[in-house]
């Protein structure tokens, strides 16, 4: 989010730049749609009968209209990164051209495009063996075409991107840009800088974008005026998907004033340990660093009770009390004000 004290000419950048962040990202999203209905219409047509002798006669086509697609997402790069840019006020040094071509016809993890497109076909014959009806199989096997079009198409875009970023000498780096439709993962990581030697770490499926930045003074610290934040991106969000994305409980930490990142990255290394009385839900995430609020706080408390000597640093010294998730704190808190003290206590709210 702008600063409110930030320069008028800063404002007007940053505008001009999200209108073509925002243009870039829609074109992206409709020649994926595009290879997406392709792919349904070519998946529907297909004889149950015979899935192989199918792929045999027609797979080429498939293949084919892919690979435009992916062409046509990666000949965005140059004029969108040049654009962005100039809107800087940033004369663009391209190395060179980028060549559309060769971000086409391959997956995004260097495998020739006609063995990932036939993997939905080996995945429905996998269903029918193991017993599950035509039509489910089928079903599934749709479900993951759909999501290999959506992300071969969007992957070959921002490998364009990245690279052209990387080869402009002008472009210092970029910033990552979470679209509406965003998960939770990826929203914790909206408005994060990186370099230009960075890779852009995505997903299947995923709806995160670069957006260029210039080499200018302090770019790092104008690059994070640019993009809103991952509370920024919550607060935009209805409540029923707030609650989809981030789990109920999640949800109602992050509203209560909980950051974004922690009560994200809390679901990762759950488990289930007994503490105050109950089987509650606990995470390893944030338990390790010394840096961590949670580690903070219970070192505090380990030597307010006499547990450590005064003026312990922590170092080689691990908490015993399991960092309770969101969803355990609610379940355990009598209150309001309790429930606030926990978040803080455990690192969720700052």
């Amino acid at each position: 989010m702008t600063p409110p004290s930030a320069p008028e000419g800063q404002v007007r950048e940053r505008a001009q730049v999200e209108t073509l962040a925002a243009a870039y990202y829609r074109r992206q999203t409709h020649l994926a749609a595009t290879a997406a209905r392709l792919a349904a219409r070519w998946w529907r047509a297909m004889p149950r009968a015979d899935t192989d002798f199918y792929w045999r006669l027609n797979a080429a086509a498939l293949i084919a209209a892919f690979a435009q697609m992916q062409e046509k997402a990666a000949a965005d790069a140059d004029a969108y990164v040049s654009a962005c840019l100039l809107a800087q006020e940033v004369e663009p040094a391209p190395a060179g051209r980028l060549d559309p071509a060769a971000f086409a016809g391959h997956a995004a993890d260097g495998r020739p495009l006609e063995s990932l497109l036939y993997r939905p076909v080996i995945t429905t014959k996998a269903l029918i063996g193991r017993g599950l009806s035509e039509s489910v199989a089928f079903e599934r096997g749709l479900v993951e075409l759909l999501t290999i079009a959506n992300s071969e198409i969007a992957d070959a875009g921002r490998s364009a991107t990245g690279a052209r970023i990387a080869t402009d000498r002008a472009c210092a780096g970029y910033v990552r840009m979470a679209s509406a439709k965003a998960c939770a993962r990826c929203a914790v990581l909206a408005g994060r800088v990186y370099a230009f030697n960075r890779g852009f770490k995505r997903h299947r499926r995923c709806h995160c974008y670069h957006v260029p930045m210039g080499r200018k003074d302090r770019w790092k610290k104008r690059a994070e005026t640019y993009v809103e934040d991952p509370r920024e991106h919550f607060d935009r969000l209805t409540a029923a998907e707030q609650d989809r994305r981030y789990t109920a409980a999640g949800a109602r930490a992050i509203r209560d004033g909980a950051d974004v990142a922690q009560v994200v990255n809390a679901r990762r290394g759950l488990y289930t340990a007994d503490a105050f009385g109950r089987q509650v839900q606990a995470t390893r995430e944030g338990t390790r660093r010394r840096s961590s609020p949670f580690v903070r706080h219970e070192l505090a408390r380990a030597i307010e009770r006499g547990q450590l000597p005064r003026g312990h640093t922590g170092r080689g010294w691990r908490p015993h009390t399991p960092r309770l998730t969101p969803e355990a704190i609610y379940k355990t808190a009598d209150s309001r004000d309790e429930v606030i003290r926990m978040l803080k206590h455990h690192g969720y709210l700052i």
